[in-house]
Parts: C-alpha cells; structure tokens; sequence
C-alpha cells in the first residue's frame, strides 16, 4: 500500500483502523499546525485532522480534514475521499501499537510466551520487531472483519 499517513492527536482511534487495513500510519499527539503539514510533506505523507482551519494554510503535501465524528464514518470518507481500496491481504499486518510492519515467526518461537491455549489453538503467528507484541488470527480477527462489513462504508467500486 502506497499512501501513508499521520494523523493528529484528535484522530487516534482513526489512524488504529488505518492500521488495521494496512496502511503505514502515525499518530502525532502534538498540536495540529503548520509544523505538523511541513513534517507530514517531508515524510511523504498525507496529513489526516480535524482542524478545519489547518485548510487555509499553505502547505506543500496533501492534508484530508476529516470531518465526520465518529470513526465508522471518518474511514469511509479518507477511503472515499483519496478512492482507496484497501487490499484485504494487507489487513492486520501492522502493529497497532507502534505502526511497524509484523512479521511471521515460527510457532516454537512464542511458546510460553502467549498463553497456552492461544498456543494451542493457532498455528500463525506474528511479532512486532519494534515492540514485541504478539499477534494471531483470533477472534479479533473476525471482529474487524465483521466491525468493517457492517459499520464502515466501504468505498465506490473503480470505474
């Protein structure tokens, strides 16, 4: 996935879905301003707030004012308003945590490192190299798939 992302301090719960999807997002807690557009253009990223004002400035890179409240409606409208589509295959391949790329470990590698019957039942699993967190194909899972078909507008097919 190409575009990458940051968003500022009021979109946190925005850029974990991004995230979620696949998409190299950061979350910037610092203030909304000039500064913020100038480091989201030199890292080549598009700037995600809720500072409408933030509009109005000169900026040399791309800025999306997402405008909806909650953040069913805030994925659909980057989808829609950048028309992204988000490959399946990418999604839950970033840490939520901390934004790096998983990557794939052997299953003897978590052993008594995640609880038995996590152990157990799953034979994939994934390790974030920054944090160390631990990720498999549990019930999360299926939850986002179903959070993502049921609540988050999915965007216009391509022409």
């Amino acid at each position: 996935m190409e575009e990458r992302f940051v968003a500022d301090r009021n979109l946190g719960k925005l850029a974990k879905w991004l995230r979620i999807l696949g998409y190299d997002t950061l979350y910037d807690r610092g203030d909304a301003d000039q500064d913020f557009l100038r480091r989201a253009a030199e890292g080549g990223r598009i700037a995600l707030t809720r500072k409408r004002d933030l509009a109005r400035l000169i900026h040399p890179g791309s800025l999306v004012v997402v405008k909806a409240d909650r953040v069913e409606g805030q994925i659909g409208q980057v989808l829609n308003t950048l028309d992204l589509q988000p490959d399946p295959s990418e999604r839950m391949t970033r840490c939520l945590q901390c934004n790096a790329p998983l990557e794939e470990v052997p299953k003897a590698a978590v052993e008594g490192v995640v609880p038995a019957y996590v152990y157990g039942a799953h034979t994939r699993f994934r390790r974030c190299p920054c944090c160390g967190r631990i990720f498999w194909p549990g019930t999360h899972t299926r939850n986002v798939e179903e959070y993502l078909r049921t609540r988050a507008p999915a965007p216009p097919p391509l022409s």
